[in-house]
């Protein structure tokens, strides 16, 4: 923090402009500048070296990767903020500078002007936040559920390394990255529709055994055969851990008997599952049709 409001001021002084009294001002207009001409940083740290004041390297690197745009300020969780891209193609799991996102503009569901950028292997908001505008809750029902898809599909990006604005930047440092793999969403399988989420849950809660090893975590049902009581279920905080859980069979488990579950080992594992399942649907399908 203390390199980004130096560099702020640098930035002000290179340009001959008088920085704002307010500090989130003078970090915005700062960052506006620097998005205009990107050049501006260099002439801020030569600044800053002629006055023998020091820069943070790594700060440095960091801003020259700023992203100053419009995002979806969708909620925030334990394992981060949800940000969305205007367009809605890709998700951001993001650590705050100093707080979260909802300490500063509240709640959830919010277009803001904020910047984020890579840094020590994550993905850090600067906690500046402009213009802001509360989505209605429709609007943030249609965010919401795209951002469900997006995760199922592995949009989620939680490392610099894996999303597009610095996405090339580390492919030149190391092997080419591919994007991540879009996941297609088949018959019988389908995605929880986010207004019955609650009951969903409520569901899940009333058929779980008491002992059930899946009680111990806060639980978001994303998709279900539309055919039968199996599910995909992730963990609310969102930490990536996704399981299989299927309440027409059971197993024994310590000592108890449980409905049957497992822990998804990646996104691959789940693409073939529904894989699979969409070829024995199909299967079935012709079978019954080849019957009439």
């Amino acid at each position: 923090m203390t390199t980004y409001e130096r560099v702020a001021i640098a930035l002000h002084a290179v340009c001959d402009k008088k920085p704002p009294k307010s500090p989130s001002a003078c970090l915005a207009a700062a960052r506006k500048r620097l998005q205009q001409t990107p050049a501006l940083l260099d002439q801020a740290v030569r600044f800053l070296e002629q006055r023998d004041t020091e820069a943070d390297p790594e700060v440095i690197t960091a801003l020259r990767q700023l992203q100053l745009a419009e995002w979806v300020h969708l909620k925030d969780l334990k394992s981060g903020a949800i940000f969305l891209n205007q367009e809605g193609t890709e998700a951001y799991s993001v650590v705050g500078l100093t707080q979260l996102p909802s300490a500063i503009i509240g709640d959830r569901g919010f277009l803001v002007e904020t910047a984020l950028c890579p840094f020590a292997g994550k993905i850090l908001c600067d906690g500046i936040f402009v213009a802001r505008i509360q989505l209605g809750q429709g609007i943030w029902r249609s965010f919401h559920t795209r951002y469900l898809s997006l995760k199922a599909a592995g949009r989620l990006h939680r490392k610099p390394a894996t999303a597009p604005p610095w996405q090339r930047a580390a492919a030149q440092s190391a092997a080419p990255l591919k994007d991540p793999p879009a996941l297609e969403i088949l018959e019988p399988w389908e995605m929880v529709p986010l207004d019955v989420v609650d009951d969903a849950l409520a569901y899940l809660e009333a058929k779980l055994q008491h002992h059930h090893p899946l009680r111990e975590h806060a639980l978001f049902p994303l998709l279900k055969r539309e055919d039968s009581q199996i599910w995909i279920v992730t963990k609310y905080d969102d930490d990536g851990t996704t399981w299989l859980l299927d309440l027409t069979s059971k197993r024994r488990f310590q000592g108890r008997t449980i409905y049957a579950f497992r822990q998804l080992t990646d996104h691959d594992e789940l693409e073939l599952i529904i894989q699979q399942d969409h070829q024995q649907w199909l299967d079935e399908f012709d079978d019954e049709t080849d019957a009439r």
